[in-house]
């Protein structure tokens, strides 16, 4: 996610990153509405994206026709929905949509994970799983932060709210059961933004194994963000 101050609004961007630092390759995908958490998977030998597009009312898909730089709307997953940070797994030939709902309509997308099935990718029809969501109804745990896997183990990153709001840390929690009935969850360990100085939150994790990335932000006052110029 890129956000731009001026427009108000999130894209998405790729910056190519090597041993001496990193370069910024550019904007890769813009709406007129905001995107960010580019959720990006491969499937039948290709690549796709799934951003959030919660000012769409919309879960859309995106495929790259030639990576990173270049793609198209391939599929729209939902439609009138408000939902935040989805996620797809797929699992012995079913794929399950993992998303922060607001069922009250108030615009909270921090309470409430949901979870769909389908044993298609391009569809529109996606079946509630058989509990019942949401299933997970906790503003400490529900909200996506990153999905990995690990020694055949699949782990969810979740979120981690304070008083403050939004961004303070995030869990890890191994999923334990994942079907069209059930999905259990265990936490594994919560990290926290004490990894750097000087810093006060963090919410996102991801990993393939080669590669980790996490972020994290810090306060400034408005008078320091210019000094330096």
């Amino acid at each position: 996610e890129d956000y731009f101050f001026n427009e108000e609004k999130g894209k998405i961007s790729v910056l190519s990153i090597s041993d001496t630092g990193e370069k910024f390759l550019g904007v890769v995908l813009e709406e007129h509405f905001h995107l960010s958490f580019p959720y990006v998977f491969r499937e039948g030998g290709n690549i796709y994206m799934v951003p959030e597009s919660c000012q769409s009312n919309q879960i859309r898909l995106y495929e790259c026709l030639d990576f990173p730089m270049k793609w198209v709307h391939k599929f729209t997953l939902m439609k009138n929905v408000s939902a935040v940070d989805t996620i797809l797994i797929k699992k012995k030939n079913v794929w399950y949509l993992l998303t922060n709902i607001c069922s009250a309509k108030i615009n909270d997308h921090c309470s409430e994970l949901h979870i769909f099935y389908s044993d298609n990718l391009f569809t529109n029809k996606w079946i509630p799983i058989k509990m019942g969501n949401p299933v997970i109804f906790n503003s400490l745990k529900a909200r996506n932060g990153g999905i990995f896997e690990k020694g055949g183990d699949i782990y969810r990153v979740n979120q981690v709210l304070n008083l403050n709001g939004y961004g303070n840390a995030f869990d890890i929690n191994i999923i334990e059961n994942l079907n069209e009935n059930t999905y259990l969850e265990k936490k594994i360990k919560r990290i926290n933004p004490h990894f750097f100085n000087n810093i006060s939150g963090t919410h996102h994790f991801n990993s393939n194994m080669n590669f980790s990335v996490l972020d994290f932000h810090r306060k400034i006052f408005e008078k320091d963000i210019f000094k330096d110029f």
